[in-house]
């Protein structure tokens, strides 16, 4: 024993002193270097070797109009070879058939030979009906797919081939092609003619061997390599640095340490051993190295009691545990020492539910305790991830890159899909690092995708690997049951990996976890990676006053980014990439802009997660700078919380009415695709807490927000939204915001069916909107509007933006279905636009004319007949009118109505009528009949009552729009409007003047029977105040002049002058921005219609058989 003891203590005093020599020469310094401009590693080709694309029965579809089985392509019995393969056809079977890719194929240069190879025989002996005349290899867009066989599409390109196909032994056929075009997206299919049926008796052929071939190449640097990633935004990065290091500072050179396989400290001087529940020494700062430990053996559970800390050496040291609960401190590695050894935590366990770590804190993992202390730090590799710098085609091995990095040989690099669906079609690729010089890299295995990266935007590169890891064991995957790390004090994670962690559907039980920390003063989590999580990446809970910066996190269940119950606030999220994002369960969808309504159940414990996002944000006063998000149902997510939710629910704040406290070039891309609202950046949805059973409710649609100073309700301090330098691409809507006040400002969108969807005061301001980037992956994918102006109750003006690359497409049969710039949505008769919408500053590129605006006349809609927007200073409508940019210009639907004066002109192509503004202006009224027509009470939108003409003004013709029992017409201001009912005039009617801007009227004419007496008033339903009474004068032309306060009937109309009298021209009465005001919508300021007539009464409400006469042209 006294000989054990003896060599333990040499051993002690050997270990210890290693680490004193080892320490970058004999003495310490303080250091903070940068990412060195040239760290090379490994040896790179010259040459790119062949690629080779094989193909089988795993990854082929048999296809044929009919006479299709299970067994239509199987493997071939006996055979020893995984390449071949059969195609089993039946009697009578149809004269060709089809195999069809089950992956999408590479993408193709065009003028390159590519090689198409197989071998091939018969099955049965060449006979009359088993005769096989050619075959044809096709590129197909992968939505064609669906309907070649019924309905052809033209393939991106084609080539029919003959060869030996007369043989029952193998025969090799390989054919050489080139396609004229680059083929980016498409699927690859194999058309196999015969020159029968297949005849009376079944027949099979054989192939073996079949590949796709991309030829070898000379490797050479590409010439204009991106030396920016935006052309207007500014993404801003990380400084060049690395952290600085005090190595005099590292913990394993503390005096006072004990090392574990001391006996000494331990009860009864007998080291633990790892089947036993743990507990560190009392006051004792115990050091673990490789030799003091057992590698293999699971460690059941430690405890680090309050005044002991765990320390580990930097060596290479595997620990495999089960739980670890932290009261004191729990370190490897220091943010001014940290670690350069290969350390790897292991976290064993079954799924379980019960607290083995300690009571509230679960199984198999990390837990810290309120004041306990966790620091995790590792290499670190600078930039963790960064941006191509030119694109990469399917079989490249090299890569360029934007930014220099430390990363080596051996490591694992993502690189991020350039597609759109990227869950339905999942090209996000890892590979291992061969060599590296500066911003190069080379491969060990060729790219499978191509990976665009053109000024537009670029895929992102991405380091996996760390030297520290913590993980889930091996069979972790089989129950989505990981590891996790919990910390109720402060924690300091830095440069480390954590795969197969999360445990699925069990709150609080994620990778890296802050959980009711409170405000912590010192805690961090900087370039880490999380990769293959079953739940979740980086969660900040009921925490405040952390840092998540420079993380990577790749293949993730659920939200990744995690701020939960609508808290957490003055965090700062820097730098951070979240990529391939799944959602837990179907994804939310939906028919309509309401979305779906999800409740907590045990596979769906947080009902949010069908909508999982790269970044979920419940409490938007928070820093989001530089952060990057490829795929998730959306990029970014925020859900409107009106109360918080989980440990929180009484705490008393709204969380959904704090606004964004700060951000700053944030990018997204290949999401919003699963619902037909959704976007990359999607501010909707709306999470409860249901108090009657304990469950939460995520309703995915459209619910908007208000935002206020501190998030308190105050109508005089609302706070707008704004997103400052945010580029998004490949996504179905960029920005979706269902709230009252966003501004966009700095933007950049490309290759988005829709740059945004802003609801309430939006402004969207110093912009570049791209229909079309270069991206072959994009071409043919989906129809692109440069914005789409909506339909009632918003405000929204467009200042600075360049508007590029909307090309018309051939197959689009209706304008707004077209790749053009400005469509309106005029779906609805209900919803009809006000002067809701308007441009100031508009400049096109690579637009032809006919492509600026794409209205459709849609019958039955009024938000066809009333689309409209001003173009504020010419500069939309310029190209089609000749006249001088600054003068503002009308853009009114395809009728009549909207040609208030001889300067409107028509433009077919536009299918709307633009006309100088002038004096002019839009309004807005509702007619409400008692009974009949009221405000957002739906009525069929065929349910005509009736027309609105324009009058006076020197017009002589009818200029007309239709009315329908859907309340709400809008049109030119300052004019004369006749409105005519074919139901006859009602005896009793409400005008609400919606939108009638101060200084401006409407100069209204109505039909009645002569002899009629009228009581007329306006009213304020909120203020008496404002109520008058309209006394009679003794012309129209008098109504027309005055103060709005008079009537005249002239035995055939009655006239009015419609004004609003609470608009005072007060700046609080319109949104204004660039020089635009758009005015508000005034709720409830109502005129009342009363008319009697005895001699010609009313019937059942309504003076019936009128003529239908226009007041005269001359008023």
């Amino acid at each position: 024993m006294k000989i054990l003891k003896n060599n333990f203590i040499l051993f002690f005093i050997f270990f210890y002193f290693s680490f004193l020599l080892g320490i970058n020469g004999s003495e310490f310094e303080i250091n903070t270097p940068s990412v060195a401009a040239s760290n090379t590693a490994g040896t790179f080709s010259t040459i790119q070797p062949i690629t080779e694309i094989k193909f089988d029965k795993s990854n082929l579809n048999f296809v044929a109009e009919w006479d299709v089985n299970a067994n239509s392509i199987s493997n071939v019995s006996g055979s020893t070879d995984s390449s071949e393969f059969a195609l089993n056809y039946g009697v009578w079977g149809p004269d060709y058939n089809y195999l069809v890719s089950k992956v999408s194929s590479p993408s193709l240069k065009a003028n390159v030979d590519y090689l198409f190879s197989f071998d091939f025989k018969l099955g049965q002996k060449l006979g009359q009906y088993n005769n096989y005349k050619n075959m044809s290899l096709s590129f197909y867009i992968p939505e064609d797919i669906q309907y070649f066989l019924w309905a052809p599409r033209t393939p991106i390109y084609t080539i029919t081939f003959t060869g030996n196909f007369s043989s029952t032994t193998y025969q090799s056929r390989t054919l050489t092609f080139k396609s004229t075009i680059d083929i980016g997206y498409s699927t690859m299919v194999l058309r196999i003619n015969r020159v029968t049926d297949t005849g009376p008796t079944p027949l099979s052929v054989y192939f073996r061997n079949m590949k796709l071939t991309i030829p070898s190449k000379t490797i050479t640097t590409p010439i204009n390599l991106l030396t920016k990633d935006s052309e207007l935004v500014i993404i801003p990065k990380p400084s060049d640095s690395l952290d600085p290091q005090d190595l005099s500072k590292c913990p394993y050179l503390a005096s006072d340490l004990v090392h574990w396989n001391d006996p000494s400290i331990w009860p009864n001087s007998v080291v633990p051993s790892p089947n036993q529940n743990i507990t560190l020494p009392s006051g004792k700062r115990v050091l673990i190295s490789p030799f003091s430990i057992s590698q293999t053996e699971i460690y059941n559970r430690i405890v680090v009691p309050v005044n002991s800390e765990l320390i580990f050496a930097d060596q290479d040291i595997t620990m495999n545990v089960k739980d670890i609960y932290v009261q004191g401190k729990f370190i490897i590695g220091t943010k001014l020492c940290r670690y350069n050894s290969y350390i790897n935590i292991i976290f064993n366990g079954a799924k379980t539910l019960n607290d083995t770590i300690a009571p509230f804190f679960g199984s198999k993992g990390i837990a810290v305790a309120a004041g306990g202390f966790i620091s995790v730090q590792g290499k670190q590799y600078h930039n963790t991830w960064t941006k191509l710098s030119s694109t990469a085609w399917s079989g490249d091995r090299v890569i360029y890159i934007q930014d220099n990095v430390n990363w080596e040989v051996g490591q694992q690099v993502l690189l991020t899909t350039s597609i759109y669906k990227d869950e339905l079609d999942n090209q996000n690729e890892v590979m291992t690092i061969k060599a590296i010089d500066g911003k190069k890299i080379e491969f060990t295995d060729p790219i499978k995708w191509y990976k665009y990266g053109s000024q537009e935007y670029q895929s992102e590169v991405a380091l996996l690997s760390r030297r520290i890891v913590f993980s889930g064991d091996e069979s972790s995957a089989s129950t989505s049951f990981g590891g996790h790390v919990l910390s109720s004090g402060e924690m300091q994670f830095a440069g480390v990996q954590l795969k197969r962690m999360g445990q699925k559907n069990v709150k609080a039980r994620y990778p890296l976890h802050y959980h009711l920390g409170g405000t912590l003063n010192n805690s961090f989590i900087s370039d880490c990676s999380v990769t293959n999580s079953y739940y979740r990446c980086y969660t900040i809970h009921g925490t405040n006053n952390v840092t998540l910066t420079r993380n990577v996190a790749y293949d993730v269940y659920g939200h990744c980014y995690y701020l939960e119950d609508g808290v957490e606030v003055d965090n700062i999220l820097s730098y951070n990439l979240g990529s391939y994002v799944h959602t837990i369960g179907a994804p939310a969808a939906g028919p309509s802009q309401f979305g779906e309504i999800f409740y907590q159940n045990s596979e769906l414990t947080q009902p949010a997660d069908s909508s999982a996002a790269c970044f979920y944000i419940t409490n938007a006063w928070n820093s989001f700078i530089g952060n990057a998000a490829s795929g998730g149902w959306a990029g970014y997510a925020f859900p409107n919380l009106p109360k918080p939710i989980g440990n929180h629910r009484t705490v008393n704040i709204v969380p959904m009415q704090y606004p964004i406290k700060e951000w700053q070039g944030n990018t997204a891309h290949s999401s919003g695709y699963f619902f037909e609202d959704g976007a990359s950046i999607y501010i909707g949805g709306n999470l409860t807490f249901n108090e009657a059973n304990g469950m939460l409710i995520y309703h995915s649609g459209r619910l908007a927000r208000n935002t206020y100073l501190n998030g308190i309700f105050n109508e005089d301090n609302v706070v707008f939204n704004r997103f400052n330098n945010t580029k998004i691409f490949l996504s179905n809507n960029g920005i979706g915001f269902w709230g009252e006040t966003v501004e966009v400002v700095g933007f950049e969108s490309h290759d988005n069916k829709l740059p945004a969807s802003v609801f309430g005061k939006a402004w969207v301001h110093n912009a570049i909107v791209n229909g079309q980037s270069g991206n072959i992956l994009s071409l043919n994918s989906f129809t692109r509007r440069g914005f789409q102006f909506y339909d009632t109750y918003v405000q929204t003006v467009l200042s600075n933006i360049i508007f590029r690359n909307f090309v018309h497409s051939p197959a689009a049969t209706l304008r707004d279905n077209d790749n053009v710039v400005f469509v309106g949505l005029t779906f609805s008769d209900l919803f009809k636009p006000q002067y809701i919408s308007a441009t100031i500053n508009i400049t096109f590129q690579n637009v032809l004319q006919k492509q600026i605006i794409g209205h459709e006349d849609v019958v039955d809609s009024g938000s066809s007949r009333q689309f409209n927007f001003i173009d504020w200073d010419g500069s939309v409508t310029s190209s089609f009118t000749g006249r001088a940019l600054g003068l503002p210009q009308i853009v009114g639907a395809h009728e009549l109505w909207w040609k208030f004066d001889s300067s409107c002109l028509f433009n077919t192509d536009w299918n709307v009528w633009v006309c100088n503004k002038g004096t002019k202006g839009v309004a807005n009224i509702e007619f409400w009949i008692p009974g009949f027509m009221e405000r957002e009470v739906p009525q069929d939108p065929d349910s005509y009552i009736g027309t609105i003409s324009l009058f006076g003004s020197g017009i002589t013709d009818e200029r007309k729009t239709l009315l329908t029992r859907n309340a709400g017409i809008t049109g030119v201001s300052n004019m004369g409007w006749y409105v005519y009912w074919t139901i006859g005039t009602p005896a009793y009617f409400r005008i609400w003047t919606a939108q009638i801007q101060y200084g401006e009227y409407i100069f209204l004419a109505i039909p009645y029977p002569s002899g009629t007496k009228f009581s007329i008033s306006s009213e304020y339903d909120y203020n008496s105040q404002y109520t008058y009474t309209f006394t009679q004068t003794t012309s129209a032309l008098l109504v027309k002049q005055g103060n709005g306060k008079q009537y005249f009937f002239d035995g055939t109309h009655l006239f009015l002058k419609l004004v609003n009298f609470m608009n005072t021209g007060s700046s609080s009465e319109s949104f204004n921005r660039a020089g635009i005001k758009i005015p508000n919508i005034y709720w409830s300021y109502i005129y009342n219609v009363r008319a009697t007539n005895t001699a010609k009464p009313p019937v059942n409400g309504y003076f019936l058989n009128l003529p239908n006469v226009r007041p005269s042209s001359t008023l």
